[in-house]
């Protein structure tokens, strides 16, 4: 089943990312009303683990209940090993070297981040490379995949919707509770565990998990259908949705976070539709170039970090810029570093580690 035209759109969460960190005083992210939009990168991260499942559903998901069996689950995590590792742990060590100093202080850092486990550890997560902490989430729902699946296979799907409903519930709970109560600071080991445990994030992936299977299942026909005006819909909903968090905030004088599954089911309307149209957008975002810059996103998220500290040591004291000039030649050499580690590196490297380990 393809799904060319959603491609993209991991480019466009990986880019609110870099905003995030490194854009916020420069155009477009200027402009007070498309602020919150444009560097919305914890909320990003939340659509990818919402798209994460949706994926993982259409890809290992088998309608047939005789094939239960069907994911080897040896090959399904070398796969996914393939997929992440590479470029994380060039990344990683890209970053190591420069922090050499402070891991000699806390030495337990590096194998943790190593071993993806940096997550499950206030203190911890964001400790060096910074993106990083979303990995050691994902590769959790990476590891939890084949026996929800099973779950699916041998209870049905329904089951696995009220899971998903209740640790949503759950997960809103926790997090809104912990936000507003005197215990909460910034930086603090409540924080991380609210924003960085993976516990916590499981509900989004899930979601995903839940609406692809349902999606997968319910077979859609490949005629086409234009719902251009629908993904405008969909689309304005989540940005009015990210823009209105301040204004409900001061309203309500409530904190309200938006990053753990809250707007899953935005997210997943927005997919779905996406996922069902063949007119205008389906074709315009199913462009080849548009697609290797999806494919390239993850290459572009990982590795902002590491190539944003080369940029700033070697090529910032050269060059008499703006913070916008020096922002856009910092964005254009990252995407092109990405899609050269798309192309000599992640897919190399992906080849050469299935055809090395799953078949032994």
């Amino acid at each position: 089943m393809q799904l060319d035209q959603i491609t993209f759109t991991r480019f466009i969460a990986a880019l609110s990312v870099v905003f995030f960190h490194y854009g916020q005083s420069v155009f477009p992210a200027n402009i007070p009303f498309l602020f919150e939009n444009i560097t919305a990168g914890p909320i990003a991260v939340g659509y990818f683990y919402v798209l994460s499942g949706f994926i993982m559903a259409i890809a290992y998901y088998q309608p047939d209940k005789n094939k239960q069996h069907a994911i080897n689950k040896k090959k399904y995590w070398i796969a996914r090993f393939a997929r992440i590792y590479p470029v994380y742990l060039v990344a990683l060590l890209l970053i190591a070297v420069a922090k050499l100093s402070v891991i000699a202080v806390n030495p337990a850092q590096l194998p943790l981040h190593l071993l993806l486990l940096q997550s499950w550890i206030p203190s911890y997560p964001i400790t060096l490379n910074t993106p990083g902490w979303s990995l050691s989430v994902e590769a959790f729902f990476y590891l939890c995949l084949p026996f929800l699946l099973i779950w699916v296979y041998k209870f049905g799907i329904r089951s696995l919707v009220i899971f998903c409903i209740v640790i949503w519930l759950i997960t809103q709970v926790v997090l809104l509770t912990s936000l507003n109560s005197s215990f909460y600071a910034p930086k603090t080991l409540l924080h991380d565990f609210i924003y960085y445990n993976p516990l916590m994030h499981l509900n989004s992936f899930i979601a995903g998990l839940v609406v692809g299977i349902l999606f997968k299942k319910s077979a859609p026909s490949s005629a086409k259908r234009d719902l251009s005006l629908w993904i405008i819909f969909s689309f304005t909903i989540i940005f009015l949705l990210i823009w209105g968090r301040a204004h409900i905030e001061n309203l309500l004088n409530y904190k309200i976070a938006l990053t753990n599954g809250l707007l899953a089911p935005a997210f997943l309307f927005f997919i779905i539709i996406l996922a069902r149209d063949r007119g205008l957008f389906s074709r315009l975002l199913s462009h080849p170039w548009l697609i290797l810059l999806g494919e390239a996103s993850y290459s572009l998220y990982i590795l902002q970090k590491p190539i944003h500290g080369l940029y700033d040591k070697i090529i910032v004291p050269r060059l008499v810029l703006s913070d916008t000039q020096h922002f856009y030649i910092f964005l254009l050499l990252l995407i092109l570093l990405s899609i050269t580690s798309y192309h000599y590196l992640e897919t190399p490297m992906r080849k050469f580690i299935r055809n090395r380990f799953s078949s032994a």
